[in-house]
């Protein structure tokens, strides 16, 4: 299971502090054979520590369902449910249950490996959207999960990049798909239950759920195709596939709205954006009708051919030199002006910044940033210094015109990269939509945006 330092319910919702008090097991605690580290993460379904088994000090996560539900017969079993899925599917990209029991006081427990690493949604926010080659990767992983699930009658309800773990390994990562929680058991038999959910039962995360399940309809293996879909599209953007302010218009764009394109965000095989639409079909009779028909017109796509633009951080300075007042210009202010974006000129070749924009009294220049977050800090702040210098070498310039105005704006947002580098171009993105992080600076000076400034101290 994952290690997360922020409160969280099985849907990605903070939830109340004053709720974990009650339900937290002291550190020292047994439960069976493994003994409580800490506690880790707090839901609202349960809570979950890390443990180490006695005599092999293997580390362990122990999800304990909350006291306050243990005494519904119907919560308990959904509980029991997890238990009794995850026994049946061993898999090697399906989190694996170690054990499972009651504590003293009756509230039962699984235990799971212990994984150490991130979420697929903290992977790509450090990483950016992935490439198409990558995206596939990660797919043909968490499918073939899916699949294995599906094989045995489960429907998981609930993918989505906050249940999958992303696992380091060298360069790249491997993931787990958690959280069975909300699954269906279609054939419940096949574990030996009967089925504790209605077809009207309505469980998921919007962001993720499927027409059906917003309706209340019977879902199937076709529902994980949907939020396989979504997933997809996310690992192409970086983003969702659907945006609202708020849930009633999520479900509003899942039920009625058209699928969105990757391909008019970033390069993509047409194969990519055919299969993710068909995923996306409001009509589960539209859709694959199981995972291997979206893997096999994935792997057929080609991907050699595949533009290698891709969405990563970057930054961007923007530089506006512009002359005040009306009438004639002088011919001073302007020799001045000029000067100022030479020495802005030269300040950003010298940083690396690869020139977007030098026309109309602007120049901008902008840079891909690492994918990881130290790394990123670390590039941001020698731009801060860059620029801070740049602003102090304008200010000390001989002869300034009264009439020149300089503006300064330092901006961190993701861009659309295309080639290798030292060629590369910079082809879209939200950092290209210039207006929205350079107007309202009417004033001259230097302005470093939060984006730009985030997690760096600047004394």
């Amino acid at each position: 299971m994952a290690a997360t330092t922020r409160p969280r319910d099985p849907t990605g919702t903070l939830v109340d502090d004053a709720l974990d008090a009650a339900d937290d097991l002291a550190p020292g605690t047994l439960a069976g054979e493994y003994l409580v580290e800490e506690a880790r993460s707090h839901g609202g379904f349960a809570v979950v520590y890390l443990a180490t088994q006695l005599g092999t000090g293997r580390a362990a996560a122990l999800k304990v369902l909350r006291r306050r539900l243990a005494a519904s017969t119907r919560i308990l079993e959904r509980f029991q449910q997890e238990a009794a899925a995850l026994r049946r599917l061993a898999h090697p990209h399906i989190v694996e249950i170690l054990g499972a029991g009651d504590l003293p006081d009756g509230r039962p427990y699984l235990v799971m490996e212990w994984l150490e690493g991130r979420t697929l949604r903290q992977e790509l926010r450090a990483r950016g959207a992935l490439s198409a080659a990558e995206a596939l990767a990660v797919v043909e992983e968490v499918g073939g999960a899916l699949s294995a699930a599906h094989a045995l009658g489960i429907v998981h309800r609930d993918v989505k990049a906050q249940n999958i773990m992303a696992i380091p390994r060298g360069g790249w990562f491997t993931t787990r798909l958690l959280d069975f929680g909300i699954a269906k058991l279609l054939e419940p038999e096949r574990l030996g239950r009967g089925p504790i959910f209605t077809q009207a039962s309505v469980l998921g995360t919007p962001g993720s759920m499927a027409p059906e399940q917003i309706a209340g309809r019977p879902v199937d293996a076709r529902t994980d195709v949907y939020a396989l879909g979504l997933l997809l599209y996310e690992l192409l953007t970086g983003q969702p596939a659907f945006h609202a302010d708020n849930l009633v218009e999520l479900e509003e764009l899942q039920l009625f709205a058209p699928p969105p394109r990757a391909g008019d965000l970033v390069a993509v095989p047409p194969a990519f954006d055919a299969a993710i639409a068909r995923c996306l079909e409001k009509s589960p009779d539209a859709r694959y009708p199981s995972v291997a028909g979206l893997l096999a017109d994935l792997r057929a796509a080609p991907l050699a051919a595949r533009d290698e633009a891709r969405i990563r951080p970057a930054a961007a300075l923007h530089a506006s030199v512009q002359i005040e007042g009306e009438g004639e210009i002088d011919e001073a202010a302007f020799d001045d002006a000029e000067a100022v974006l030479a020495t802005v000129r030269r300040a950003a070749a010298d940083a690396g910044l690869v020139t977007i924009v030098d026309g109309g009294g602007v120049l901008v220049g902008a840079t891909a940033l690492p994918a990881d977050p130290e790394g990123s800090r670390a590039a941001r702040a020698r731009l801060v210094d860059v620029v801070r210098a740049l602003e102090t070498t304008i200010a000390a310039r001989p002869g300034p015109s009264p009439a020149v105005e300089v503006v300064l704006v330092l901006h961190a947002a993701p861009a659309r990269v295309e080639g290798a580098p030292g060629q590369q171009r910079f082809a879209g993105g939200a950092l290209l939509r210039l207006d929205e992080w350079t107007t309202g600076h009417s004033r001259g000076g230097l302005v470093i945006t939060p984006a730009a400034r985030a997690g760096i101290d600047e004394g």
